[in-house]
Protein backbone atom coordinates (compact mmCIF):
# COMPACT_ATOMS: atom_id res chain seq x y z
CA UNK A 1 0.00 0.00 0.00
CA UNK A 2 1.05 3.35 -0.82
CA UNK A 3 1.40 6.42 1.22
CA UNK A 4 -1.20 8.08 0.37
CA UNK A 5 -3.85 5.29 0.27
CA UNK A 6 -2.25 4.60 3.90
CA UNK A 7 -3.25 7.87 5.08
CA UNK A 8 -7.05 7.09 3.43
CA UNK A 9 -7.34 4.41 5.37
CA UNK A 10 -6.38 5.84 8.65
CA UNK A 11 -8.72 8.30 8.28
CA UNK A 12 -11.56 5.97 7.54
CA UNK A 13 -10.59 3.98 10.74
CA UNK A 14 -10.91 7.67 12.80
CA UNK A 15 -14.13 8.24 10.80
CA UNK A 16 -15.90 4.97 11.57
CA UNK A 17 -14.71 4.88 15.28
CA UNK A 18 -12.86 2.22 15.33
CA UNK A 19 -9.89 4.13 17.35
CA UNK A 20 -10.20 8.18 18.11
CA UNK A 21 -7.73 8.14 20.75
CA UNK A 22 -4.84 10.10 21.18
CA UNK A 23 -2.33 8.36 20.49
CA UNK A 24 -4.36 7.11 16.84
CA UNK A 25 -4.11 10.49 15.95
CA UNK A 26 -0.26 11.17 16.87
CA UNK A 27 0.63 8.34 14.23
CA UNK A 28 -1.58 9.44 11.64
CA UNK A 29 0.31 12.60 12.40
CA UNK A 30 3.95 10.50 12.78
CA UNK A 31 3.18 9.21 9.17
CA UNK A 32 2.52 12.24 7.93
CA UNK A 33 5.63 13.75 8.85
CA UNK A 34 7.95 10.76 7.99
CA UNK A 35 5.95 10.07 4.28
CA UNK A 36 4.06 13.11 3.19
CA UNK A 37 5.64 16.19 4.69
CA UNK A 38 5.86 18.12 1.63
CA UNK A 39 2.61 17.39 0.29
CA UNK A 40 -0.82 19.23 -0.13
CA UNK A 41 -1.85 15.84 2.45
CA UNK A 42 0.17 17.42 5.34
CA UNK A 43 -1.02 20.76 4.67
CA UNK A 44 -4.39 19.99 4.87
CA UNK A 45 -4.52 17.61 8.01
CA UNK A 46 -1.16 19.74 10.68
CA UNK A 47 -3.62 21.89 12.19
CA UNK A 48 -5.89 19.54 12.96
CA UNK A 49 -3.83 16.87 14.12
CA UNK A 50 -1.47 19.35 15.97
CA UNK A 51 -4.90 20.77 18.51
CA UNK A 52 -6.60 17.71 18.50
CA UNK A 53 -7.61 17.39 22.56
CA UNK A 54 -11.25 15.97 22.61
CA UNK A 55 -11.32 16.74 26.21
CA UNK A 56 -9.70 20.47 26.35
CA UNK A 57 -12.76 22.62 24.56
CA UNK A 58 -11.58 26.09 22.37
CA UNK A 59 -8.87 26.43 21.19
CA UNK A 60 -8.39 22.54 20.79
CA UNK A 61 -9.77 20.35 18.74
CA UNK A 62 -12.98 18.16 19.34
CA UNK A 63 -13.34 14.62 18.35
CA UNK A 64 -16.71 16.35 16.08
CA UNK A 65 -14.01 18.82 14.70
CA UNK A 66 -11.62 15.89 13.79
CA UNK A 67 -14.63 14.01 12.26
CA UNK A 68 -15.30 16.31 9.94
CA UNK A 69 -11.39 16.94 8.69
CA UNK A 70 -11.15 13.14 8.26
CA UNK A 71 -14.27 13.77 5.90
CA UNK A 72 -13.29 16.54 4.06
CA UNK A 73 -9.69 15.07 3.52
CA UNK A 74 -11.34 11.59 1.95
CA UNK A 75 -13.20 13.89 -0.25
CA UNK A 76 -10.95 16.21 -1.67
CA UNK A 77 -7.99 13.27 -1.59
CA UNK A 78 -9.51 10.41 -1.82
CA UNK A 79 -10.23 8.26 -4.78
CA UNK A 80 -12.45 9.46 -7.67
CA UNK A 81 -16.49 8.16 -6.77
CA UNK A 82 -16.85 8.30 -10.79
CA UNK A 83 -16.56 4.99 -12.64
Amino acid sequence: MNPVEEILEMARKFISGEDRSMNFVASIENFTVEHLLDSEIFEFLAEGMSLYRPWAGPPYWSEGDMVELMEDFLKGFGPSQEP
